[in-house]
Parts: C-alpha cells; sequence; structure tokens
C-alpha cells in the first residue's frame, strides 16, 4: 500500500492467509491524516473494483458542514446485493460490530499491524444505518475526539451472504483534524542555571511550565559546539525512563561511560565536553506537552567548560548565617561551589536537638551554590543540626567524602558508607 498524489491511501485485499493490511500511518500525532479525512479503497475482486467493474470500497471518517461533533465513519462502494442484504439482515449489535468495528487506538500503541487491527480493544458504542445514498454509516454515541485516532477494521466476510468468501478484512486508522490551538508552553528553566559547567559535568535539568507528553526527549534535544556542530552523542539514551511524577522536569544524563576516564566509550570517543569550549544546548520546539501541543518557542542555552571536578564535597567549607531565635529569618547555607539542584532540595535539611526536622520553605539561589531555609515557625533558641544526605552530589557526581572517578581498586575510606552529614549550629 502507499498514499497516492491526491492523499488516498489504496489498500488491496488478498487471500485470507495473508492476514489483515494495514495502513503505513504512525499512531501518534498523523500529521498527514489531521489535514484532510482518511479514505481507503479497496478495489480487488468481490468487493468491486476493476476486476469486477464495480465501484471500489472505501472507508472514510466524514465531518458534516455543522462541525465534528457529527462526524461519522463511512463505507462506501458496496454493492446493490450487499446493501440489500444488509437492510434485510437484521443484523444484532454484535453482528454488526464483527462486520463493522471502530475502536481507539491506545496513546501508547505504535503501527504494527497486529495493535492496528483493532482486536484487542472493545468497541466503540454507537448505531449502525444505511442511507439512501447508498453508504454504510457508524455514528458513535458519543462524538470522536478531535486529533485522536481510531481503528476501523470492515469485514466483507460477515455481509449477510458472503460468509465463505476469502476476503480479507480491511483496515484503516482515521482521526478527525485537531483544532488549531495557540501553544503556550515552554522550556521554564534549565540547571545548572550558570553558564560555566565542569568538563565532566553530569546531568542537565530542563523544567517545563506545563505536563509533557510521555516521549523520549533526547528526539528533541542537540548539543553543539561554537561552529554549530553537533556533537556526538553526548547523552545516555534512557527513553522516558527520567520524567518526574508530574511531567513537568526532564533529566538529561552525560553518558558516564563517555564522563569516566578510563572506560571503553571514554578512549574513543573523548568526553562530550571539551574545557575551553563553548557549546549550546538546543530545545526543539516541536517537543509536545501534555495536550500534544508544540512548544511555545525554541530554547537555547549556551555555556562555557572550565577544568574537571574530581574532588569531593566537604562540609568543612560549607558557610552558615544563623538566625536570632524568636525571628522567621532565613537560615543560610553558603557552599563554594555549585551543586545538583534536585538533590539539594531533597538531599539538604534542618533538624532541631530533639532530631525533629525544621518545616519551611526551601530557596536555592546564587546558581546553586546558597541553600536557604524560612521557618513555618519562628526560631526557638536551642541547638540544631543542618543535615546533608550522602546522595548529595557537585555538578560532576562527586558526593561528600568520595569522587565521582575514585579508583574502584583504592581503598575507599569510612565515610562513603555514611548516610548522612552533619554540620551543628547554635541558635541564640
Amino acid at each position: 500500500m502507499r498514499p497516492s498524489s491526491s492523499g488516498v491511501t489504496r489498500a488491496c485485499t488478498r487471500p485470507r492467509h495473508t492476514g489483515p493490511r494495514t495502513l503505513p500511518f504512525p499512531l501518534g500525532p498523523l500529521p498527514a491524516l489531521l489535514s484532510a479525512l482518511l479514505v481507503v479503497t479497496a478495489a480487488c475482486s468481490g468487493l468491486g473494483g476493476p476486476d469486477t467493474g464495480a465501484p471500489a470500497v472505501e472507508i472514510r471518517i466524514q465531518t458534516p458542514a455543522d462541525g465534528p461533533d457529527g462526524a461519522s465513519i463511512e463505507v462506501a462502494g458496496l454493492t446493490a446485493e450487499d446493501l440489500a442484504a444488509l437492510r434485510a439482515g437484521g443484523l444484532s449489535d454484535d453482528e454488526w460490530a464483527e462486520l463493522l468495528r471502530v475502536t481507539v487506538v491506545p496513546e501508547d500503541r505504535d503501527d504494527r499491524e497486529d495493535q492496528a487491527d483493532g482486536l484487542e480493544m472493545p468497541p466503540v458504542l454507537g448505531s449502525y444505518a444505511i442511507g439512501d445514498d447508498g453508504v454504510l454509516r457508524f455514528n458513535p454515541m458519543f462524538p470522536f475526539d478531535p486529533g485522536r485516532p481510531y481503528s476501523v477494521r470492515f469485514d466483507p466476510t460477515h455481509l449477510p451472504g458472503r460468509e465463505s468468501a476469502a476476503i480479507d478484512p480491511m483496515v484503516a486508522v482515521v482521526a478527525l483534524p485537531k483544532p488549531d490551538v495557540e501553544p503556550t508552553t515552554v522550556v521554564d528553566r534549565i540547571f545548572p542555571s550558570g553558564d560555566r559547567l565542569p568538563e565532566n559535568q553530569l546531568k542537565l535539568y530542563l523544567h517545563f511550565s506545563a505536563p509533557m507528553s510521555n516521549v523520549d526527549g533526547l528526539e528533541y534535544l542537540s548539543l553543539r559546539d561554537a561552529r554549530g556542530r553537533a556533537v556526538e552523542e553526548p547523552f545516555l539514551p534512557l527513553g522516558t525512563e527520567f520524567w518526574d511524577r508530574d511531567h513537568l522536569r526532564y533529566t538529561v544524563f552525560f553518558d558516564p561511560g563517555r564522563v569516566k576516564q578510563g572506560l571503553e566509550l571514554n578512549e574513543r570517543l573523548g568526553r562530550p565536553l571539551l574545557e575551553g569550549e563553548t557549546y549550546t544546548l538546543v530545545v526543539d520546539p516541536t517537543w509536545p506537552d501534555a495536550e500534544g501541543n508544540p512548544l511555545q518557542a525554541p530554547f537555547e542555552k549556551r555555556f562555557t567548560v572550565g577544568p574537571a571536578d574530581t574532588t569531593p564535597l566537604d562540609t568543612a567549607t560549607w558557610r552558615l548565617r544563623v538566625p536570632a531565635s524568636g525571628s522567621t529569618q532565613r537560615l543560610v547555607v553558603s557552599i563554594p561551589e555549585p551543586l545538583d539542584h534536585a538533590l539539594m532540595r531533597r538531599a539538604i535539611g534542618v533538624e532541631d536537638e530533639a532530631g525533629r526536622y525544621v518545616n519551611g520553605e526551601v530557596e536555592i539561589g546564587n546558581w546553586e551554590t546558597r541553600w536557604s531555609l524560612t521557618p513555618s515557625q519562628p526560631w526557638a533558641a536551642g541547638a540544631y543540626s543542618l543535615v546533608a544526605s550522602s546522595i548529595l552530589e557537585d555538578l560532576a557526581g562527586n558526593k561528600i567524602g568520595t569522587a565521582f572517578e575514585i579508583d574502584v581498586f583504592a581503598q575507599v575510606d569510612d565515610t562513603t558508607a555514611r548516610e548522612r552529614f552533619t554540620i551543628p549550629f547554635e541558635i541564640r
């Protein structure tokens, strides 16, 4: 099968042993499908067409002039004998569904024949009728959703009197055009927020202003050098695994096999980022949000690259600005290097001397080198501890007391096994 120049896709039935045929349309956005109604023409012996001299059978989705709410599925080109048999046949609802079955195509399906066939899904509820124009119509109980693909399966062997015919079902995927929507979703922020990253940068976080669709974000990202050339395979291919729960944040990992020295990929391709160079992360605006709409605008982050960071984090270098008791002033922690933004929110907190966490509003600023807590209740005088979990990392994946580039054969200090680190302070 192939689309004709007029946009009509022609499908020829074959002997039953070959199985049903499906259309070569992806079950995703269906861009070509949404600009015009889809027509499938069967031009084979037994159903009409050049072999019989009868009109070819067509499956189509038809929208009336008053809007898409009255759209129906039509099968046109049936012979007068078939139409007469259907009018006199008194088919039950189940028999109609065996003849002409319409099902919703699930969002996670692709265009494989066994999935487009529609037999795995329950049929869309509706009614069947034969019009005075000789067209068999399926009218759904509830209007078809614009932009949603539907699988249509017409099986001629369920026409009255054709039960013994060796004719394959016709299968089509159709959809109503999706209404034009003004895109509103944007890339809100990218972390690290600074414009200078270490040569062994480990990951990036993309934050969106609205929920995004569950797609592989790497298809919409590229990393380009100062000359505009794409960097070869800089990112770890993780598919859809690294969306957050709300699909507002997407995590991009630089391939650790290239970042970490001594590994085969690093030896063969080198690091994706090179010290002294300038790069641009480019976000393609066709990245669909949760409603299937593109981004409002493209987005780029330009940054330069500094030397690799192989030094473990050291909490002894952190500085605390302690508030006064009875106030709701912020506790401010200044850190001499940027940390992982997402982990800063999860892995740093404050406990009182009884081990109870202090609730409040956490803020991260100064290019991820400052963490602050504004308490929900005024500070009480007493002893407290700033608590940092062992999962905390800097931009290069170095942890407290442990470097990302640690030699696995070297003796590891016992601090690497600790789950948390504390910095005592007192509010007077």
